[in-house]
């Protein structure tokens, strides 16, 4: 199983021993479940600040590797607890470690995301922040509960539909049927690109089925994406995705999971390129 890098861990180490007393760090480590004794690593572990968290996290970390899940999301949820405690708002002089953590866990293969929520009563307006951690691989996804972070920022951009065919391409590859993944996965790669190419460079079209690839050379020849910044390579993918349709016995595992990460990497490509 993906989990945390020995390398993130000992970032958590010493941020969470600089931020917290030793009576606070011990509550964060029983409210994340990582107060049992299984995960537990004596060698790593010791009397001091260090030694207090240090134990705990190289302990689940090893029983994350080993395909604990519920390690794993011990694991995370110290992470989200930290972050909550330390920064209750990213965009207020957040702590100087928080870009770093963040760095950090992109290196792993996770997003540290939030949503921001206002209200307001009688005692004036508030805004509430609330963090994930979402994968930012495309496979299966051991924690079903959880969405991806393209999954998260489709949503958040309005992109249902694209959403939902992206959710619909990883539950047919997680169930092995990759033709199926394949079909859903370029009907998810089309409608991003007709979206952003409306919504960001005024393409109109003619609201007929496979314009996606109108819609890339608008981008690209309205200077939008030029070819040597990305342009090309979103050429190349759009033919890539219309070869071996989903048409039963021409798709291995392998050649699914290709097209699931270059797909995936390039709307993430595609969504920073175009902020909303």
């Amino acid at each position: 199983m993906t989990t945390l890098s020995s390398r993130t861990v000992g970032f958590l180490v010493d941020v969470a021993q600089e931020a917290f007393t030793r009576d606070e760090l011990g509550t964060l480590l029983l409210r994340a479940d990582l107060g049992q004794d299984r995960y537990l690593d004596r060698a790593s572990g010791g009397t001091s600040k260090h030694g207090l968290v240090r134990g705990p996290l190289r302990g689940a970390q090893d029983l994350a590797r080993r395909g604990d899940a519920d390690a794993h999301r011990a694991l995370l949820d110290f992470v989200r607890l930290i972050v909550e405690e330390a920064v209750p708002d990213p965009e207020e002089r957040p702590t100087r470690w928080f870009a770093q953590l963040r760095e950090h866990l992109l290196g792993d293969g996770f997003e540290l995301a939030w949503d921001e929520e206002s209200t307001s009563d009688w005692r004036g307006s508030r805004r509430t922040v609330t963090y994930r951690i979402l994968p930012t691989e495309s496979g299966p996804i051991p924690l079903a509960n959880e969405i991806s972070a393209l999954e998260r920022d489709l949503q958040l951009r309005g992109y249902t539909v694209a959403a939902n065919h992206y959710r619909q391409a990883v539950n047919n590859f997680g169930d092995h049927q990759y033709e199926a993944a394949n079909g859903a996965l370029r009907a998810m790669f089309e409608g991003l690109v007709m979206s952003l190419a409306k919504d960001q460079t005024g393409y109109v079209g003619q609201g007929t089925a496979g314009e996606g690839g109108c819609a890339i050379n608008h981008i690209i020849r309205s200077g939008n994406l030029p070819e040597r910044d990305g342009g090309t390579m979103l050429k190349g993918l759009w033919q890539m995705t219309h070869t071996n349709g989903p048409h039963p016995g021409q798709s291995t595992a392998d050649e699914s999971r290709t097209r699931m990460q270059l797909v995936t990497a390039t709307a993430r490509f595609l969504l920073n390129h175009f902020p909303a």
